[in-house]
């Protein structure tokens, strides 16, 4: 079996949010509880990028580029899971997905190669959920140095991503992203039959 290691993004201001949106909760569990418990059964090792708590969860904090987004994060993600023995992938995901698929890493690893790879369900990226080579942190610090597009998109696409074509009803989940208060209260007014 492949060692893969998690990281839950948590560092975002959430201005959309107004609030601390991991924090938020969801029934009776915090927003990032929920990815947690989803995601950690599908990795060997899971971490937190931000200033977030998560039982049996690595703190990475803001890492050394705070302010910079989730490519910030990825950074001290990578760095974390580069010093594990014999870890060499990455699998991130947003704090704010908490009916994130639970086979997931399962559907990234089908087919492992030297590349990024993403989901691409109904013609989108999911780039917030990506696997991730180790062996990438010099390209992720070099662009957060340069500074110009800090975006996952731009990430992926420069490192040759490969995009995985699923379709939604393959996955035990969805990505669901919880933006608003307006989001968070759809969620938990969905059907029984979604919880977390």
């Amino acid at each position: 079996m492949t060692a893969i290691a998690g990281l839950i993004y948590a560092g975002g201001e959430s201005t959309r949010f107004g609030g601390k949106k991991a924090e938020a909760s969801l029934r009776g569990h915090r927003l990032i509880d929920h990815v947690a418990e989803r995601l950690g059964p599908q990795v060997t090792t899971l971490a937190v990028a931000g200033p977030v708590h998560v039982t049996n969860a690595t703190p990475l904090g803001d890492g050394v580029h705070v302010g910079k987004g989730p490519l910030a994060g990825l950074l001290a993600g990578l760095k974390w899971a580069s010093d594990l023995p014999g870890v060499k992938w990455l699998v991130t995901t947003p704090c704010d997905v908490p009916l994130l698929p639970k086979n997931l890493v399962s559907s990234l690893s089908n087919n492992l190669t030297d590349k990024p790879t993403v989901l691409n369900v109904a013609g989108r990226w999911q780039a917030g959920c990506a696997l991730w080579p180790t062996s990438v942190g010099p390209f992720i610090q070099d662009t957060l140095i340069k500074g110009e597009d800090l975006s996952l998109h731009r990430a992926l696409r420069s490192l040759n991503v490969e995009a995985i074509e699923i379709t939604s009803d393959a996955l035990d989940g969805n990505f669901l992203n919880i933006n608003t208060r307006e989001d968070l209260i759809g969620c938990t007014q969905s059907s029984s039959s979604h919880q977390p």
